[in-house]
């Protein structure tokens, strides 16, 4: 399961980007991802690829799961570069290098930044419903997950798949989804339930308090500056 194993890495990591300060990682990836949209020059995007790579290995994650996440938008880049490639081939590949880059980097801030505290950044600019809807889908989804899952293996041994009736096979799984869809809805309502009872009045109060930020804070925020000033210095390559 994909994002156990990034929530995982985030709450469990102890390298420099782990430890720094969550609104530095926030604006780090805001700066980087600004770059890799403005950037046109092709030596620049291997650059602004390069970086995450780099940071992912210093920081100790699951570098086999990242690669495996990074590949679905890769893969699905290819769709656009055979059609940019038409143009030039530089046009392709820098479509590709765009983005792997900007799934790099946004697997990079979650892999290294508890889900709680990237909602708690959000918290300031998004209203509190909107935020306790994403921590409620977040903290639900797992359990989901596990249940269908579960249910898929429990179909699968009783004889519920078949390698050739693919319509046999639509049907059990879209049997095995409706019976998740009921099991959702239950589960919000006792969710719900279990929330009002422990106090919750539409509203899940978040830390507010701002810490203060730390050497490694201010290295990683005068770096990603200098990488989006390198992007607006013309290349004569």
């Amino acid at each position: 399961m994909h994002i156990a194993a990034i929530d995982h890495m985030a709450n469990n990591g102890d390298s420099f980007l782990h430890n720094a300060r969550p609104i530095t990682k926030v604006s780090m990836a805001l700066l980087f991802l600004v770059s890799l949209i403005v950037t046109n020059h092709i030596f620049k995007a291997l650059i602004l690829l390069a970086i995450p790579i780099a940071l992912i290995l210093l920081s100790r994650v699951n570098v086999r799961e990242i690669l495996h996440l990074a590949a679905y938008p890769l893969v699905f880049s290819i769709l656009f570069a055979l059609i940019r490639i038409q143009q030039s081939w530089v046009a392709g590949l820098l479509v590709m290098t765009k983005a792997l880059g900007a799934a790099l980097n946004m697997l990079l801030l979650i892999a290294t930044t508890p889900y709680t505290d990237l909602f708690g950044i959000f918290s300031y600019v998004l209203p509190g419903p909107i935020i306790d809807v994403f921590i409620f889908t977040y903290r639900s989804l797992f359990i989901l997950l596990d249940k269908l899952e579960n249910m898929m293996k429990s179909i699968r041994l009783r004889g519920g798949f078949h390698p050739v009736r693919i319509l046999f096979n639509l049907k059990n799984t879209a049997g095995a989804l409706g019976v998740m869809t009921i099991h959702a809805f239950d589960m919000s309502e006792r969710l719900y339930r279990i929330y009002s009872l422990r106090g919750y009045k539409g509203k899940i109060p978040l830390s507010r308090e701002w810490e203060p930020l730390k050497p490694v804070d201010g290295f990683l925020l005068l770096f990603s500056l200098i990488v989006l000033t390198g992007v607006f210095i013309p290349w004569n390559i």
